[in-house]
């Protein structure tokens, strides 16, 4: 449930994992996030009790190609989503629980690869937050400021995957130049 699987919850799961199978993980905390200007995930954040984590998991097997970049996975890990400012209806909201599905998948393709020792080399990103409504969250018509450097004009705030994606997939390029 949402009350337990949190961004810290994810992060600590991605570590476990790294270490038990051998992979890199590296984890900003919201002060690392905010140096690296990762502002569409922080934005997203700001209704959150939770501080968010941005996760970055690297396998090397061998045999992977040397002359490419690695495969980029990037996969939303927002561990709850109200709709923000903009709810959602009632019907469906326990489902929300489930917005991290594109991280779990991340996080499988990781530890499958390395525990099945393949010869690829993939670089898997999950920015994590959750989508929650408080005093400070972001409102539809403010400007916020991503990775990549562009501004967004907020529409509908739950518009959330599409932003916390936009740092991943722009974290991804600048930093590991993906085939």
């Amino acid at each position: 449930p949402a009350n337990v699987k949190r961004p810290q919850y994810l992060a600590a799961w991605a570590v476990a994992s790294g270490k038990e199978y051998g992979y890199k993980v590296k984890v900003l905390d919201e002060k690392t996030c905010a140096k690296e200007g990762l502002g569409a995930l922080l934005a997203v954040n700001r209704g959150s009790e939770d501080p968010a984590r941005f996760i970055i998991m690297e396998y090397k097997g061998k045999g992977a190609p040397k002359k490419q970049g690695p495969v980029a996975i990037i996969g939303k890990g927002i561990t709850f989503d109200t709709g923000g400012v903009s709810i959602k209806g009632s019907t469906n909201l326990h489902l929300m629980k489930s917005d991290m599905g594109g991280a779990a998948a991340t996080f499988g393709a990781l530890e499958a690869a390395a525990r099945l020792q393949l010869p690829v080399h993939l670089v898997g990103i999950v920015p994590s937050t959750d989508n929650s409504v408080d005093a400070l969250s972001i409102k539809p018509s403010d400007v916020i400021t991503g990775h990549a450097g562009k501004t967004i004009e907020i529409i509908d705030t739950d518009a959330e995957g599409r932003l916390v994606m936009s740092d991943g997939l722009s974290y991804a390029v600048k930093n590991y130049q993906p085939s």
